[in-house]
């Protein structure tokens, strides 16, 4: 039997659980990545701050992905560009290519070409972002 529901959209209390995958908590990324990483405005580049030394690299490699997540949030790159390539990574960090492959291993993390390489889907910000807090966490002990 199927269940109709004469509520409205405002006062449905299953309006709560419905969500968009892809959305991101901007005020989240923000406070990851806020002593680590910048975006440049005009270019999409990405800004080292003073945390991000601190960091181990498989950290900073997660924090490059969010970084690049929140440049496309602000439309400065499009969706070809989110992702990196293990070379592209290893040209920019120092690790090799095969060490950044290991870190693109993270539950959270994808590669796929048409993103431009490893990238984290929208609905893995969350996962990602607690990754960097407690990576963060251990460097200030």
């Amino acid at each position: 039997m199927d269940r109709v529901s004469n509520q409205t959209t405002e006062s449905d209390p299953l309006e709560r659980i419905i969500v968009d995958k892809d959305d991101i908590n901007h005020d989240r990324l923000a406070d990851a990545l806020e002593n680590v990483l910048s975006v440049d405005r005009e270019t999409g580049d990405i800004v080292t701050r003073e945390g991000y030394q601190d960091l181990d690299n498989n950290a900073k490699f997660v924090a490059r992905l969010l970084a690049r997540r929140a440049a496309l949030e602000k439309d400065i790159i499009e969706t070809s560009e989110l992702g990196e390539s293990a070379s592209g990574f290893a040209d920019r960090m120092g690790p090799t290519e095969s060490t950044i492959k290991n870190y693109g291993s993270l539950d959270f993390v994808d590669n796929d070409e048409s993103h431009g390489g490893y990238y984290i889907k929208g609905y893995a910000i969350g996962q990602a972002i607690n990754f960097l807090n407690e990576a963060t966490d251990d460097g200030d002990e």
